[in-house]
């Protein structure tokens, strides 16, 4: 049982596996994300006591996680905006469904700080892309939609809120653990 553990642990480094340590850190970042979109709708039913089927509808960003890796043989930084793009799509498309107040709005700061430390010094244009992306699909989302798609109670979204507040801490400090090893570019040099 553990030799078909390790092999399928094996599996997934080979799969996360890039010569560019940028490349191996943004797609952890995405396959650790893409192993927990799953349960989402779980601890949204379980902390605002409903709206987890409603949550199903995030599920749509996991393929983007999840192919990262592939993407990025091809196009090395297309792969690696891949993750912040389809953070940003699965924060605001949460953010319609459950509104601010659930404090979905936190998740666009990992987005953001990906978006910095995903690219080098000559690729910022794809960094400044995408915190533009980002702030145009939040104020298309929030002037949009005045109410969310799924009303919460003061109560249900003040729990979300505490759980994304702690979910969003987390997937920052996994971020910035992650990136501290990427400090060197393919060639062996420090990132400019």
């Amino acid at each position: 049982m553990m030799d078909r553990w390790g092999r399928g642990w094996h599996r997934v480094q080979r799969f996360a596996d890039h010569p560019d340590p940028l490349v191996v850190a943004s797609n952890w970042i995405a396959l650790i994300v893409a192993s927990n979109q799953p349960l989402y709708p779980l601890y949204v039913q379980w902390v605002a006591g409903g709206g987890g089927m409603a949550a199903m509808l995030t599920w749509l960003s996991t393929p983007f996680f999840a192919c990262a890796p592939i993407v990025a043989r091809r196009n090395s930084a297309l792969g690696r905006a891949m993750l912040p793009l389809a953070g940003i799509f699965n924060s605001l498309l949460a953010l319609s469904l459950f509104g601010a107040d659930a404090g979905l709005t936190l998740f666009l700061a990992p987005c953001l700080v990906l978006a910095g430390l995903c690219f080098r010094t000559d690729e910022r244009s794809w960094s400044y892309g995408i915190v533009a992306l980002a702030i145009a699909g939040y104020a298309c989302v929030v002037g949009l939609i005045g109410q969310p798609i799924v009303p919460l109670t003061q109560s249900a979204a003040a729990a979300l809120y505490e759980v994304n507040l702690i979910s969003a801490a987390c997937l920052l400090i996994l971020i910035g653990m992650t990136f501290s090893g990427a400090t060197k570019s393919p060639d062996g040099h420090r990132p400019g």
